[in-house]
């Protein structure tokens, strides 16, 4: 006997196949987009939202992300292989806020025609290099990976590796932050004088009494008699620096409107890198009121600088602090570059209160500026 049909049994199976539908539109439509909901918040007691305004904001939202997701350029690849699902993200394709155009953009980190994170520097230059993990972060130019005292953007403009602690630009190169700090400015004074006994021009002297004053100009801290032709120094264990190269006639203003005439020393200074090299020295004790040409004695100043280099290979080492004589050369020890020493020349101090130094080729002085600290001298 053939069953009965029961309408009631075909209505609920009805329903409950459309009760799935709707419920399986409803996880799609959730997992399309799990940062949006409906907003079912409560304000004086009524909803927000109708469910159709909240429909409305999620298939907008889905669009949304969908915009997103296709600025990525076309014909991009995952691992060599092509994107197949450009709207879920990988380990290439990053998101970053760009303030100026006020929105999110993503970009491949791969591809060289993306937008960069970090203005003019390409995001496969922190690929490449090895430190791909500073390319996320806000400061990833300012930090430095592979502490050898440079940051990532300044091994980038050296086109050297962030990554590699033996590969660095040098410690003064141009546009960049000197790697060298000012700790110590001193200046070492001595004045040279010679007796009057010598000053007469009628005699024809072969020695002088040379008289070392100290700094104040007044105390004698050396005495000796030197012969032409011999040599003599600011003290006794110094005795080779200066020679005595013979007397010169000069002539001077006198007391009234008229001048006079006397014997002065020529002297050849051996060390110094200044332009001093050779100078004539009028004999008498100094005197302030006398000016120019007629001041008597010859002052020495001898200025030193004691630098501490802050990146490169003397990092924390002995060497890592120098000493440089004011227009002398002097080496910093791998201040060139990748180990590589450096020459330079000390040439100037700068009324900044640092001081001024070239490095071997450069055609102009970097300023090197003075360390704050209390304990900078230490």
């Amino acid at each position: 006997m053939a069953e009965q049909s029961n309408p009631g049994n075909k209505i609920l199976a009805a329903g409950i196949i459309l009760g799935l539908a709707m419920g399986g539109w409803g996880i799609y439509l959730a997992g399309a987009n799990a940062v949006s909901a409906p907003d079912t918040s409560v304000d004086t007691g009524k909803v927000n939202h109708s469910l159709s305004d909240a429909a409305k904001k999620m298939k907008a939202d889905i669009q949304q992300d969908r915009k997103v997701a296709d600025t990525a350029p076309e014909g991009a690849t995952i691992n060599g292989e092509p994107r197949l699902a450009p709207l879920f993200f990988s380990t290439e394709l990053w998101q970053f806020a760009a303030d100026d155009k006020k929105m999110n953009l993503v970009v491949d980190i791969y591809d060289p025609k993306s937008t960069s994170i970090h203005g003019d520097v390409p995001n496969t230059w922190f690929v490449t290099s090895g430190i791909a993990d500073a390319l996320g972060r806000a400061d990833g130019l300012d930090i430095d990976s592979d502490n050898d005292g440079f940051t990532n953007g300044e091994e980038y403009k050296g086109q050297t590796k962030p990554a590699d602690p033996a590969s660095y630009p040098a410690v003064l190169a141009p546009g960049c932050k000197p790697k060298l700090e000012l700790t110590k400015l001193t200046t070492a004074r001595a004045t040279i004088t010679t007796d009057n006994m010598n000053s007469d021009p009628a005699m024809n002297p072969t020695e002088a009494n040379i008289r070392i004053l100290g700094p104040d100009g007044k105390t004698v801290v050396h005495k000796a008699t030197v012969k032409i032709g011999e040599s003599f120094g600011l003290s006794p264990k110094d005795g080779k620096r200066f020679k005595l190269l013979g007397y010169e006639k000069k002539t001077f203003p006198g007391f009234a409107d008229d001048t006079v005439e006397e014997n002065v020393i020529s002297v050849q200074d051996t060390e110094t890198a200044g332009p001093e090299k050779q100078f004539t020295v009028r004999a008498g004790n100094p005197n302030p009121s006398l000016k120019g040409d007629a001041v008597k004695g010859h002052l020495i100043s001898d200025t030193t600088a004691t630098l501490r280099i802050t990146a490169g290979s003397a990092l924390g080492k002995p060497q890592a602090v120098v000493k440089a004589q004011l227009n002398a050369d002097f080496t910093i020890p791998g201040g060139a570059g990748d180990g590589k020493d450096l020459k330079a020349n000390f040439t100037s101090t700068d009324p900044t209160g640092g001081v001024n130094i070239t490095p071997a080729g450069a055609q102009a002085p970097i300023c090197v500026p003075k360390v704050k600290s209390k304990h900078a001298d230490e």
